[in-house]
Parts: C-alpha cells; structure tokens; sequence
C-alpha cells in the first residue's frame, strides 16, 4: 500500500471513531407523506375526528359541561383485539353521548424504565425485530378503521417524528409522566393540532405539568422533520388546549378532593386554564388495576357532591377485553398469549369499565341535570315582578322548593348555584303578594331543613329581607316571618345573626320589630348550642335586660319565658347578670334585693299565690267580722283578718269595698231633694247560710263631693251629685219667685227613716190625695204614714200607692234598689210611685222611668181633672226657653240622655192631657 493509501485509510478511520461511533446500523424509514398516500383519510374517519376534537376543546374550555373520559387498553398488541374493544366502546358511547365524551385510548408507543416492549409502532411482530415502517402501517391502518366505526381516538407522543404520521388521525394527545419536563415535548405540544394532556412526574409534583402547560401555550422554534422526510426548522403559534393529568405518584394518589383543589389554585395562579383530568391507574392505584372502580367512585363524588367537581375535566381508565395483564413468552410462541389481555400495565376487564363508566355517567347526569334546570329557573326569577311575570316568579320558586327536596343540596356547588339567585328570592320575601312572599319564604324554609348547619352562607344574604318581614304592618307577613326564622334557627342555629336579633329585640324603634326580635330571642336561647351562644352572651343578657321592661306587653312576656331557660343554661352567669338589673326590671323577673344574687326568683307558698274568689273573700271577712264585733263588744275591726284566717299563708292586705250601695235621691215635686239611707247589700251564701250584718242606724253615710253645676240641662240636673239639691228652676228653667222651694229636707237617719220619706205619696183610695200634692207644690215637706222597715230586714216594705207591677219590679231587683216615681200621682190616676229618683248609673235612669210608665194605667180608665185640680204640674223640657223650645226634642244627646228625656216628656205631655 502506497504513502498515500495509507494516510486516507487512516483519515477515514479517524472519521468513524469520531462520528456514529454507537451506531450498529442505519435502515431507511418511509417518508411521512408516502405513507399518508398509501393509508388516505377517508371523509367519514375525517368526520369523526374532527368532531372529536372540537368535543375536547369545548370540554377543556367549560363550554361543555360533559366529561371527557379517555378509555382503553393500555398499550395495543393486538389490532383485531383492539377492533373488538372498539366495537364494544362506540356502542356505549352512544348510549351515554350526553354525559360523557369518549375517545378510545390506542397507545402504540411505550416509555419504559429500564427496558422492554416498546410499543407496536417500535416492535410490532414482539420478537425485538423493530420494524419500525410495519409498525407505522399498522398504526396508521387500526386508527383509520377505528375513526371509520365513528369513535375518536387518543395517543400517547413519545417520539417527536411519529405525530407526523399519525397526527391527523387522532382527537386528543398525552405527554407521558418521564417526558413532561422535556423541553423537546413541550416544542412538540404547541405545534400538535389537537388537545395535549401533561401528566405530573413520577415523584407526584405536579408543578412540573403547570410549567409544561405555560411553555406550552407560547410559541416555539424547533427542529423536526417535514411531510416528505426532510429536516426542517418548525415554527409554531402555541396550543390554548393544554391541561394536567393527576396520575398519583411516588408519594401517593393524588385524585382527592384536597389535591384537587391544591392544583386548581395553582394553575389559577400560574394564569392557566385550573381545569384538569385524574388518571385511575398508575400511581393512584398504586399499580393494582382493581382500585381502578375506587378512583372512580371518588372521581364521581367530587363531580356531583364538591365544589372541586367542575374542575374536573375528564378521566383517563386503563380497561381491555380481559383483566389483568401477562407477559409476551420467552419462547417467542404468540398463540400462548391470551386474547385481550394486556402486556403491559394490568387493565380492569370490560364488565368493569361499564360499571366505572355508568358511575361517571350517573354523577355527570346530576350534576347537569341541577345546572340545567338551575339555569332555566334562574332565567324565570331574573324578571321583574308584575302582574304579567309575578306567577312565572312564584312557579320558579316552587320548582326550586322541589329541587331542595330531591337532595341537591348535598352537592358543594348548591351554595355558589343558589347565590347567584339570593337577589331574586329576597325581592320575593319582601313583595307585598302574600302568595309570593309565602312561597319564598318556604324556601328559605325547606333551605335550613335539609343544609341544616351549612346554610349559614345563605343566611348571611337571606336573614335581612325575612327580617324586614318581621317589622311589617300586616300581621300575616309578621306572623310568616317569624315562624320561618324560628325554623331557620332551630335547623340551621344561624349564630352569625345572634347578635343582629339581639339588637333588634333592644334597640329597634318599632314595637312590632321588637316583639318579633324576642320570640327569635327565645329560640335561639333553646336551640343554640352553649359553644355557639357564649361569644354572644353579652349581646343576649342586654336584650333579656332591655325585653323584660318593654312597653310591648307580648315582648315582656316572651322575654321572662327566654330569662327563664337563659338562668336553667347558664346558671354560672346568673348572679352576675341580676347585679347589672334595674329595679324595674327585677319587679317584673319577681326578684328582690335578697335574692336577686341567688339566681332564682323569689319564692312563695302556692296557697299565697292562689287567691281566693271574690264572692268567697267577701262572706270570710263578714263572718270573721262579726265574730270579732261579738268578742270587742259589739266594735268591729277593720282589714282582712278573716281572709287571711280563711287562707293560709302569707296575704297581701287588700282593702274591701263598701258593703252598702248608695241610696238614691229622691225629688219632689216642689223641687226638694231627699237622700234615701244606703241600704246593705244581701249576700245568701246557700251553702253555708251566712249573711252579712247590716249597718246600724248611727252608721253616717259620708256625701260624695259637690260637682259645680255646668248648665240647667236636664243631663246636668239629672246627673248632678245627691248634695247639690236640684230645685224647680234648674229642673224646669222656671221663675221660682212665685213658687216658694223648700231645700231643708234632712237626711234621714236610718232606714226606717228612708222608708218614710221615699213613701211620700199617697193611696189613690185616700181621699187627702190631692190636698198632700198641693201640699208639696207648695213647698210643705211631704209627710206619710207609712211603716218604717226594721233595720236589718232583708225586705224592704213596699211603698205606698205603688202599683203591683212596680212592687214586682221592686222585689225582683233586691233591696237597696227600689225608686219612687218622677211626678206625685193626682186624683185622676194611679201613683206610680212616690219620687222621681236619679241613681248613679244612667242606665237605671233611663231603664227604671220606662218600668214604671209602662205599668202606667190606660187613659180611659183615668178619670177626667180639669186645670184646677192640676195645680203647679210640670212641663219637662231641655232648656229654660219658653215658646217653641218648650217642646224641643233632647236628640242631640247621648243615648240614655235621649231615653231618660223622651220619657219625661211622654209623663208630662200626657198629664198636660189630661189636664186640658
């Protein structure tokens, strides 16, 4: 070999140990473009793609509530398996197309740890012959026949140059947990067409995913390969369709609700989209294909009971033919592995995937099925009420009532749903239809009867409005008020709105604000719990304090039964809480100064807090009063000794009435006035037989007070005092110059005394009839000779010349009442009675002038008088005016005015008759 042979030879040597120095061998691989052409998309597998990626992006976005679920064997070995497995999915796909988004997960690529199967694109005949160009075709060939059954599908990306030739056959792309942080793999997923999934690293951090996610989204420059097998430098705009896979990890699973939320925050804080999606397998069942249903199972929680639920975008199962997985032989002999059973990583069989996948189903059809109708319901409230929409509201609301029912507030995003219609419900409370303020006020109802301690979120933005209720004018919002937050607090305890209650119940200016404060006052001081009442005790002590002297009666009352459980809860704070007691407020709690640092009322015997009957007080103190006068000698003593002989116990001392009703005052005709004793009211118990004593005749009979008169009205004359002594001039308005009146009639001493002077008139069958009514026209004392009546009688003897009917009148209304008649009977009829007597009550007046005209005798039985029989006979009339007021009528005054007046007239007008 020649000088120059030599140095070549050497040169090329030293090439080949400087470059390719590992390569064993070098095969040429079809171009990307070539094998597109042999393996053409067809319109329908385009159609199904297509579709499937615009499902995926929607669902990542949120304008698609559905989950998107990646499903399917782990690695694929077999196509004709993987053909059958397809079968199977489409057609469940189908079924549950509302709920759940399905993409078959078909991985040909496979990262291993160490060493091994890597994937059918890499080693299709599994005999480590890697025929990477029969890998390709058969990738390609399964995912077009897969797209043409109509079922999108999903892929792995593991090498940076196989998306070229199958890219445009799926609908969503992974980049494994080994690959994330990759910088070549965050290049290759912003220039991908479709949705890219990062799953976080093996050790469990996820942060690793939030940064892959952000590099992602922005635009790169890189080097790979074109259509055509050429090296080329690729630029690209950024995928906005980048999410985390939650795929557990060295530490643990991380698919609960805590991670869930820990990620959300802080992709939320990193700026990118907080949706994600949780793998089944891997590290969050810890490698066992059998806790697969368990993640599943809180997958579907977390969607229709937690707030972290609508973070969740989708879920990715490991799931083949058969469960389980099994190795490829050593001996090379593929007829020994078992049709649709996984090489790789175990998988849950088909029975179950069903099962997982109609869990997922069930929890997504809740979920959407409460955002649906809530959103429907919602668009009903958000109007204004009218008379036209005020139904629509009321309907809204009973629907929503219906949904409270069905348990949906057991989902966590309730709270967020129902606040976002807080502002409608409130404008219903306080509507002024009852119908519709009702219904709302159900809902709030029903609200603290199912969340019961969770509603106090909502209570926060509902208990103002219910509370203006309470302070209404109509008592039927009032009532309805109260009776709603009474429930709200006896379910849900409210504790945040203690102190608000308390203040209303002590501060609020309106009455009924305050007695509604007080009953809501009570029930919190029943229901509460001592741990939830004690930061407020303060507030509640200033309320039952400020309650208990409210001029509201009802708020007085409801405040002692509150005091009553408030001192039986907190026995400890007893003492301190009466020390800060105002004297008012310890007369109406029963506490005095000895005991108002016991903690209790005062105590008292039961005897002294029942008290006898009236009637029963009465005969006790007469009996044991006369056994007293009987042991002093005949002196009775004042008090109630004998009431309280007669009940034991400690009595308050009550002063008695008088046993003696006033006696009447009688006019005569000449005008003179005469007071009839008081006679003693007859009591007959006719059970025990006792009767009171009557008076003696020295007893006085103290005269009321003279009144001034106010005018010569016959109200003012009639109803003035028995001392003011009416004469003719104040009754008749007549010139009493002519007419001698005498005003020196005494008083009479006892009751034989009364009885002669109230018999001034005399029999019609005597014959001086006429010459006595003369007599008394002319200012002679009227004389009789009747018999007195014993003092002590029971009976009063009738009066003279009264007829059978006024003495039956008499008798029936007991002694003590009886009266005389207005004028003094003349010869031409019978005397009706003796005196015209103006009693205290105005009824009697009225009542006892008609008794006695109508036992007033026919005209025609009467005989004839001429005028001068009739001498000085009166003429009743309202004032002291002659000519036409001598007749005017008193019509203008009260009721027993115009009776009294109307019949005095009747007496004279007749008479005057008579007389003509």
């Amino acid at each position: 070999m020649s000088t120059e042979q030599t140095k070549n030879h050497r040169y090329v040597h030293a090439l080949n140990e400087l470059d390719d120095v590992n390569i064993s061998r070098i095969r040429p691989l079809i171009p990307p473009q070539i094998l597109m052409e042999d393996l053409p998309l067809t319109e329908s597998a385009a159609a199904a793609i297509l579709k499937g990626r615009q499902e995926a992006e929607a669902i990542i976005r949120g304008d698609d509530d559905r989950l998107l679920v990646i499903v399917g064997p782990c690695s694929i070995h077999n196509p004709a398996a993987a053909l059958e497995y397809a079968d199977n999915l489409r057609e469940y796909a189908e079924t549950a197309a509302e709920d759940l988004c399905i993409i078959m997960r078909v991985y040909f690529e496979k990262p291993r740890t160490t060493v091994g199967w890597k994937g059918l694109i890499n080693d299709p005949d599994l005999n480590n012959n890697y025929s990477i160009n029969k890998g390709l075709r058969k990738a390609r060939t399964l995912l077009l026949d897969i797209a043409e059954k109509g079922l999108p599908a999903g892929c792995e990306l593991l090498d940076t140059i196989s998306p070229q030739y199958i890219g445009d056959l799926i609908s969503w792309g992974a980049i494994g947990a080994r690959t994330t942080e990759s910088q070549v793999h965050r290049e290759l997923a912003s220039g991908m067409s479709v949705p890219i999934g990062f799953k976080n690293g093996t050790d469990g951090n996820a942060k690793i995913a939030v940064d892959a996610i952000k590099s992602s989204e922005s635009p790169h420059c890189f080097l790979s390969v074109t259509k055509q097998g050429l090296s080329a430098i690729v630029e690209t705009q950024g995928n906005k369709y980048c999410h985390v896979i939650l795929r557990g990890g060295a530490d643990g699973p991380n698919y609960e609700e805590s991670y869930v939320a820990k990620y959300t925050e802080q992709l939320a804080k990193a700026g990118v989209n907080p949706r994600l999606m949780i793998d089944c397998s891997h590290g969050n069942s810890s490698k066992d294909f059998r806790k697969q249903p368990i993640v599943a199972e809180s997958i579907a929680h977390q969607l229709s009971a937690t707030e972290t639920g609508k973070y969740i975008t989708g879920v990715m199962i490991e799931s083949n033919l058969v469960e389980g997985n099994q190795s490829i032989p050593k001996d090379g002999d593929l007829s020994k592995l078992v049709y649709g059973q996984s090489i790789t990583d175990a998988c849950v069989n088909w029975d179950d995937t069903v099962t997982m996948l109609d869990g997922l189903c069930e929890a997504c059809d809740k979920a959407s099925d409460f955002e649906t109708k809530f959103r429907t319901l919602l668009t009903k409230l958000d109007v204004v009420e009218g008379e036209e929409t005020w139904q629509q509201i009321d309907g809204a609301l009973k629907n929503l009532i219906s949904l409270v029912k069905a348990d949906v507030t057991k989902y966590d995003t309730f709270v967020p749903t129902m606040k976002q219609c807080a502002k409608f419900v409130n404008a219903s409370v306080l509507s002024e239809r009852t119908r519709l303020s009702a219904t709302a006020l159900s809902l709030v109802e029903e609200l603290a009867r199912q969340m019961e301690t969770r509603f106090q979120p909502l209570a926060d933005l509902l208990f103002p409005s219910v509370m203006k209720t309470c302070g209404r004018a109509n008592k039927v919002f009032v009532t309805r008020g109260v009776n709603c937050l009474t429930t709200v607090i006896t379910y849900a305890h409210i504790p945040d709105q203690i102190p608000q209650i308390c203040y209303a119940a002590h501060s609020d200016p309106s009455k009924t604000v305050r007695g509604s404060a007080t009953k809501l006052l009570m029930s919190i001081v029943s229901c509460c719990t001592v741990p939830e009442l004690t930061p407020h005790l303060a507030a509640v002590e200033k309320a039952i304090a400020s309650g208990v002297v409210d001029a509201n009666p009802d708020a007085r009352t409801t405040t002692r039964q509150t005091y009553e459980i408030f001192i039986k809860r907190f026995s400890n704070r007893v003492e301190q809480f009466h020390a800060g007691l105002s004297s008012t407020a310890k007369k109406y709690l029963k506490l005095d100064d000895k005991s108002a640092g016991a903690g209790r009322p005062q105590s008292q015997s039961a005897a002294s807090r029942q008290r006898l009957p009236l009637r029963d007080r009465i005969l006790a103190q007469r009996a044991n009063a006369k056994g007293a006068d009987a042991a002093n000698g005949g002196q009775p003593k004042s008090g109630d000794g004998a009431v309280a002989a007669a009940a034991p116990g400690p009595q308050r001392p009550r002063p008695m009435r008088p046993m003696t009703r006033p006696g009447p005052t009688a006019v005569r005709r000449d005008g003179s006035c005469a007071v009839v004793a008081a006679v003693p009211l007859t009591i007959n118990d006719a059970t025990t037989g006792i009767s009171p004593t009557t008076p003696s005749a020295t007893d006085a009979v103290p005269e009321p007070p003279a009144m001034p008169a106010k005018s010569n009205t016959l109200e003012n004359v009639l109803m003035s005092p028995r001392s003011s002594k009416p004469t003719l001039t104040q009754l008749f308005g007549e010139d009493t110059s002519t007419t001698p009146v005498s005003t020196d009639t005494e008083k009479p001493k006892d009751s034989a005394q009364a009885s002669a002077t109230s018999s001034c008139a005399p029999s019609p069958t005597e014959p001086k009839a006429d010459s006595a009514v003369e007599s008394a026209g002319e200012g002679k004392p009227c004389e009789s000779s009747t018999t007195a009546t014993p003092a002590g009688s029971g009976d009063e003897a009738p009066v003279r010349g009264e007829s059978k009917a006024v003495g039956a009148v008499r008798a029936k209304r007991g002694p003590g009442l009886s009266f005389s008649s207005l004028n003094t009977a003349t010869s031409g009829r019978q005397a009706r009675t003796a005196q015209a007597v103006r009693p205290q009550s105005r009824n009697i007046v009225s009542s006892r002038m008609e008794e006695a005209l109508r036992t007033r005798p026919a005209r025609a039985q009467r005989p004839s008088s001429s005028a001068s029989e009739l001498p000085n006979r009166m003429t009743l009339r309202s004032d002291s005016r002659a000519g036409s007021s001598r007749s005017r009528s008193v019509s203008s005054g009260p009721g027993y005015l115009r009776a009294t007046a109307s019949s005095a007239k009747r007496v004279a007008g007749k008479c005057d008759d008579a007389g003509a």
